[in-house]
């Protein structure tokens, strides 16, 4: 039986293995050895981010207004303005972004928060609307390559520290190198970036 940090390396790198369930064994995986980090990124990954989120979740797309008329239009927007709204934070759970990018759909599209909805409709002069975020869906799936990624860079560099299980359990000298080692538990510190000045929090998907 090969060690499950080998294991993790072999799935990361097939496609045919979901990406739920990668990162279902990653989280394990950091949860024996009490990578705490690691684990809560997993954790997070699986079930959704309540508040800061890694930097390869902020989507790039675009945002257009809807016209009674003319259907949903691009904005007109100030350069500054539209470098920070042409990007778009994904709170949701890998499942939730794996189920959107298997929909029908090339394009999905998001609502935009109130707050944001406000902002547009307090800068221009038109008739207040409603905004929506459009992205496409190869955007999602870069989200869920990052992922994978990531998994397969963190069980090298276990394998490099001379971990790599026996079977799904780990030696006491494994669990040892893997709680004092600073390149291991702070792995997931270059994930994240600074949050953007004007609020973008997701609305819900409208496809």
């Amino acid at each position: 039986m090969s060690g499950i940090v080998i294991e993790l390396q072999r799935e990361a790198i097939d496609e045919t293995v979901s990406i739920e369930s990668l990162i279902r064994k990653a989280y394990l995986v950091a949860k024996k050895l009490k990578i705490r980090k690691f684990e809560d990124w997993t954790y997070q990954e699986q079930n959704g981010y309540k508040n800061e989120i890694p930097e390869y979740r902020n989507i790039v797309g675009e945002i257009k207004a809807w016209n009674s008329f003319r259907g949903w239009i691009p904005m007109i927007l100030p350069a500054e303005v539209a470098d920070i709204t042409s990007r778009f934070p994904m709170f949701n759970s890998i499942s939730s972004i794996l189920d959107l990018y298997n929909s029908n759909d090339d394009i999905v599209i998001f609502s935009v928060n109130g707050t944001l909805t406000e902002f547009f409709n307090n800068s221009t002069d038109s008739i207040p609307t409603k905004y929506a975020f459009f992205v496409s869906k190869s955007e999602l799936y870069r989200i869920m390559s990052t992922v994978r990624n990531k998994i397969l860079e963190w069980a090298l560099l276990l394998e490099e520290n001379g971990i790599v299980g026996n079977g799904i359990t780990f030696t006491d000298l494994e669990k040892q190198i893997a709680i004092k080692s600073p390149i291991i538990n702070n792995y997931i510190n270059n994930f994240y970036s600074s949050v953007s000045d004007i609020d973008m929090k997701q609305g819900s998907s409208m496809n």
